[in-house]
């Protein structure tokens, strides 16, 4: 008999999937709500101020949550920690007081520029005050990550990215006012200052010599991270972009939900990301080496295990959610989300590896790949929207600029640590996902004859649990060592 017991390390990363999991389903609802209540024509307006404000954060934040978060769990002392966060809101401050004047000088060029109309000109200031309380957010967070404190760290999540945009989309969609609708949600993230304050009073207020000494410290770790943010914003949001330029605003509304796929699956794995940065630079600082290679060797193999199984399971099903998701009006949208899709697997391997990568090298190694990554997705994209293929060739660019970051996040590590592919299980792992891909289509077929799309999903659903359950108990059978380690983590 089998007593669940996680340990904590497992336990923070659970109730963080979870809290992450919540939000995404909160998004799933307010892109629903949002989508058919604005239309898709300010839908697509609300879309691109949703990515514009994506695509300046890492300015704006200066990536400081990354460095903040490591250098706090590095150290036990509250006087500097205090001195950490105070730091972190005069850098973010200082640099959103000069974004602020900068966008205001431009401001009818921009909004023109984004949206090729001054019309949406409320929306435009309305996305940098939301930013403005995302940037005070994002340090809260850090800290509570840096300190351990996930229990409150998810709670300020849940309330200002799950309840409260659910409750603003619920409510004001059908007023067909994006800007509206952008301001009240970014109120939310204001409500960050409230456990600010109170980290300030708890730590008391640090001298200026080492706000100083901390400022130099937070800075020089994290600017050069700072482009990593821009590319990966970049990499989401050039498809949206230029999509309305090749298209209509419409089909940059396309392009969002079909990269929404990403979201949701990626709030399965982000709480990994999340408790791993301080676990591993405490691992690096003991010198465990040994022990991390064999880590991170697990965590490759199961990538490309669960990934492959995901990214073809999630495209055979892709019409269905779109069409119970948004409604046969964005039905256009699926050949985009397909092509998308296809990169899933590598997508979501960056995700679980950059914080591994942070950690382990001070050197701003993902912003590099992310860079490569990024320049290699627009040459291909302009090389197919050349050759005529319009969105979708913006979706093929795209698509295969996640692969490419995928693959050169797993090349450095596996570079890094000498990994080798002798437990990978490559020709078996191919050729079982074959066998339940060729079976799952065939009983799709088979309820489409009869069934409703809405129907067709839930039993997909549940098809598919049984099919992952199998998957997972193949693996076990064959002893592979990152699922039987799980099972030691959560069994005593």
């Amino acid at each position: 008999m089998f007593n669940i017991k996680l340990s904590p390390f497992l336990k923070n990363i659970v109730t963080t999937t979870a809290t992450s999991l919540v939000a995404i389903i909160s998004m799933i609802f307010v892109i629903r709500f949002l989508a058919r209540g604005l239309g898709p024509e300010e839908f697509g307006a609300y879309s691109l101020a949703r990515r514009m404000i994506s695509n300046i954060a890492p300015l704006a934040t200066l990536s400081i949550e990354i460095a903040l978060a490591r250098y706090i769990a590095m150290t036990n002392k509250n006087k500097l920690r205090g001195s950490y966060v105070v730091s972190s809101l005069i850098s973010v401050g200082a640099t959103l007081a000069l974004l602020l004047v900068i966008i205001t000088a431009t401001s009818k060029f921009l909004c023109d520029l984004i949206f090729q109309s001054n019309e949406y000109l409320n929306l435009y200031y309305a996305s940098f005050f939301l930013l403005i309380g995302y940037s005070i957010f994002v340090i809260a967070y850090a800290f509570f990550r840096g300190t351990q404190q996930f229990n409150i760290a998810n709670s300020l999540q849940l309330c200002v990215m799950a309840i409260i945009p659910l409750i603003v989309s619920y409510i004001f969609a059908y007023k067909k006012n994006s800007s509206l609708i952008i301001f009240l949600m970014g109120i939310a993230f204001y409500l960050s200052l409230i456990p600010l304050v109170l980290i300030i009073i708890k730590t008391k207020l640090p001298q200026l010599s080492d706000i100083k000494s901390s400022i130099k410290i937070l800075l020089s770790y994290c600017i050069p991270r700072v482009p990593a943010g821009f590319a990966l914003a970049g990499l989401l949001t050039f498809g949206p972009l230029l999509a309305g330029y090749f298209g209509s605003l419409k089909e940059a509304g396309y392009f969002v939900v079909g990269q929404s796929a990403f979201k949701v699956i990626e709030a399965a794995i982000v709480g990994f990301g999340l408790v791993a940065l301080p676990k591993v630079s405490q691992l690096i600082a003991e010198k465990k080496a040994e022990f991390l290679k064999s880590k991170i060797e697990d965590m490759l193999i199961m990538i490309i295990q669960l990934g492959i199984f995901v990214t073809i399971h999630v495209f055979i099903w892709s019409k269905e959610i779109v069409l119970v998701w948004l409604g046969s009006e964005y039905i256009e949208a699926v050949p985009i989300m397909k092509i998308l899709i296809l990169s899933l697997a590598p997508y979501l391997g960056y995700v679980i590896l950059r914080s591994i990568v942070d950690a382990i090298e001070v050197k701003a190694i993902n912003t590099l790949n992310l860079f490569l990554s990024l320049i290699f997705a627009i040459v291909v994209s302009g090389i197919f929207v050349y050759a005529g293929f319009g969105t979708i060739g913006l979706a093929i660019g795209t698509a295969l600029g996640f692969i490419a970051l995928g693959v050169l996040t797993s090349i450095y590590l596996i570079r890094r640590y000498k990994i080798s592919f002798e437990n990978f299980m490559f020709q078996w792992v191919i050729l079982l996902n074959i066998l339940f891909a060729i079976t799952v289509i065939i009983i799709k077929k088979y309820i489409a004859s009869f069934l409703s799309n809405t129907n067709i999903l839930i039993i997909g659903f549940a098809i598919e649990c049984v099919f992952f359950s199998c998957y997972l108990y193949l693996f076990y059978k064959k002893e592979t060592r990152w699922i039987s380690e799980i099972k030691e983590r959560m069994f005593s």
